[in-house]
């Protein structure tokens, strides 16, 4: 950042609603910003005033635009990395940082003040409680074992675990068969629909942060989510897929 000013060539982060949830927002910008440090290339983030960008924010706030004047600036969106992404880049709480409506939000629907590790499991679009007509990718489904969640949560009855899914009747049935296991009590909502609330934005962007800040996480099934989550703080995930 010392050089930024001086790099003379530019690229545009355009990450608008559509393009990808909450790990797809940051995953994707991670990489585009390893790319720019290896090139010297300046890189900005274009702000499309959707939900995600008013919790999660850039810790250097020129790293900010709002129009795209010049038109033979590099504009890269999610989808043109989807064959070459990868998660070799830099911890990302050097870029990004949590507002403090996310830490509140948070403690409201997490109040354990002990250590604890977490679960996230992504059933899938397909799973999504919502209305369907929104829905992007309406067959979106991911593989996981019951079996092997079961067992997790078997061999760590001692610890309190977090368990976060983005179906509400899966979790319910979770909590319901193990006493260490922690729910949040929010309407869930994927922040990449249009339909989806500020509320929902708030809520999922806190479960976010409650994994990120967890002793570990055991990923389910295959999610961005749980991934990038665990790269905030350099935590340990363990795959279950």
């Amino acid at each position: 950042m010392n050089k930024y000013d001086s790099f003379e060539k530019i690229m545009v982060y355009n990450f608008t609603l559509g393009a990808g949830g909450i790990g797809d927002c940051i995953k994707f910008f991670m990489f585009a910003l390893n790319i720019c440090m290896k090139t010297n290339t300046r890189l900005y983030y274009k702000k499309n005033n959707i939900e995600i960008e008013k919790y999660i924010k850039l810790i250097y706030e020129k790293m900010y635009i709002t129009d795209i004047i010049n038109l033979s600036v590099k504009n890269v969106e999610p989808s043109m990395y989807y064959s070459t992404i990868n998660y070799d880049y830099i911890i990302i709480k050097d870029v990004f940082y949590f507002t403090d409506e996310v830490k509140i939000n948070s403690k409201y629907l997490f109040p354990i003040e002990t250590k604890y590790i977490s679960i996230h499991l992504r059933l899938g679009d397909k799973y999504l409680e919502t209305d369907k007509n929104y829905v992007l990718v309406k067959e979106d489904t991911r593989k996981f074992s019951n079996e092997k969640i079961y067992k997790f949560i078997e061999d760590n009855r001692n610890n309190n675990i977090f368990f976060c899914c983005d179906n509400n009747e899966y979790k319910i049935k979770i909590k319901e068969m193990y006493n260490n296991i922690t729910i949040t009590n929010c309407n869930i909502g994927h922040s990449s629909l249009s339909n989806t609330s500020p509320q929902q934005v708030l809520d999922s962007i806190s479960e976010f942060y409650i994994l990120a800040n967890s002793e570990m996480i055991y990923s389910a099934s295959c999610s961005g989510f749980s991934k990038v989550a665990s790269q905030f703080n350099n935590i340990q995930i363990i795959y279950g897929f």
